[in-house]
């Protein structure tokens, strides 16, 4: 079966029912470093049960557009934060569970 699936701009109100969206609107919380770095402080939620925070970094390759969607992960004992390292645009896919598997929305 194949389904397209609506790319549409990431908002904070559309992401909600998946985690935060962490950004840097409006004015930083402290400005820091002689002036020179605005800090956004604690901007996102990190839910782990036993355990630890930990940070590991992905240099996922590129795909082209359309792209057959092939995988989903799911991470029901932690957080995951996709974060850019380059100004190139990414897209991520999320979808409600239903218990224990993919929900599919309607396209």
């Amino acid at each position: 079966m194949s389904r397209k699936v609506l790319i549409e701009p990431i908002s904070a109100a559309a992401f909600a029912p998946f985690g935060d969206l962490i950004d840097t609107s409006g004015e930083p919380d402290k400005i820091i470093n002689r002036g020179q770095c605005g800090r956004y402080h604690d901007r996102a939620r990190l839910d782990f049960a036993d355990g630890r925070a930990g940070l590991s970094l992905f240099d996922a390759n590129p795909r082209a557009l359309p792209h057959r969607l092939e995988m989903v992960e799911r991470h029901p004992e932690g957080s995951q934060a996709l974060i850019p390292m380059t100004y190139q645009p990414f897209l991520v896919i999320v979808t409600p569970d239903d218990g224990g598997r993919i929900a599919l929305v309607p396209s």
